[in-house]
């Protein structure tokens, strides 16, 4: 699929033909027509540099955090493909999760050790959670059936956690170790598995999201970063950048 300059980020529709993706290298967000691997329209966002993105079922709307020297979140609409709205932040953002019954955001702020919970229908910062060891946070997951919030950090320290949060009780669980420098994490809400890709260890750590229990570690080459999980074939697909490939384990 060319013409996508830059591209950081993929957000899936409830239209299996159509998905987004946020394009650094244009400052913009690209609507793709996956059948005819076309760019069928394209949302320029408002302050630059589009990077982590999801779709927010309960509102229709595509979101979009965007880096740089006025951070934000962007609204998109995901009919009319129209910027609705925007949220400025109080600091850098990286990855990002969603309760999907609320259409609550979980939205990491690296710089700022801290990760911020917001109201995708009046775009408004709602909670801030700080603590529970929460360092230079990154890729995080929701677990809706626990009402459990998990966040990944440790990309610069040497103690590398999950730090697991009790949304519904405001409370911290506690924290579970993993490898060194985590990025993106993923889960698989039918097994209530919890997956992390480690950069600096090279490994995939598998988290029990009930027991709050590290079930063990995958091998899968250096740096890897991106993560996704099927729910339906129990599949894990893990980018590894240094090996250019797409790793895929079956959970157990």
């Amino acid at each position: 699929m060319p013409n996508l300059p830059g591209i950081k980020s993929i957000a899936l529709s409830p239209d299996p033909n159509i998905v987004f993706t946020g394009n650094g290298g244009d400052n913009r967000v690209a609507v793709i027509d996956v059948a005819k691997l076309k760019v069928i329209d394209e949302v320029m966002t408002p302050v630059g540099n589009p990077d982590a993105m999801l779709y927010d079922a309960t509102n229709d709307t595509v979101v979009v955090s965007q880096s740089g020297p006025s951070p934000n979140l962007t609204f998109i609409d995901r009919t009319s493909h129209k910027v609705i709205g925007s949220l400025k932040l109080p600091g850098g953002p990286e990855l990002m999760t969603i309760d999907p019954h609320a259409g609550r955001i979980y939205l990491a702020m690296h710089d700022q050790n801290e990760v911020l919970a917001i109201d995708g229908a009046t775009r408004q910062i709602l909670q801030t959670y700080k603590g529970c060891d929460i360092k230079s946070p990154v890729g995080m997951a929701f677990d809706a059936d626990q009402g459990r919030l998990f966040v990944a950090n440790g990309i610069q320290h040497s103690a590398n956690v999950v730090s697991t949060i009790d949304v519904v009780l405001d409370r911290c669980l506690g924290s579970i170790d993993i490898g060194h420098g985590p990025d993106q994490a993923a889960l698989n809400e039918h097994l209530h598995h919890l997956y992390v890709a480690n950069s600096g260890t090279s490994n995939l750590s598998v988290i029990d999201t009930v027991s709050l229990k590290p079930l063990g570690v995958n091998g899968t080459g250096r740096a890897a970063h991106s993560i996704a999980a099927d729910p339906t074939t129990d599949l894990v697909y893990v980018g590894v950048e240094r090996a250019g490939i797409i790793a895929v384990y079956h959970d157990p």
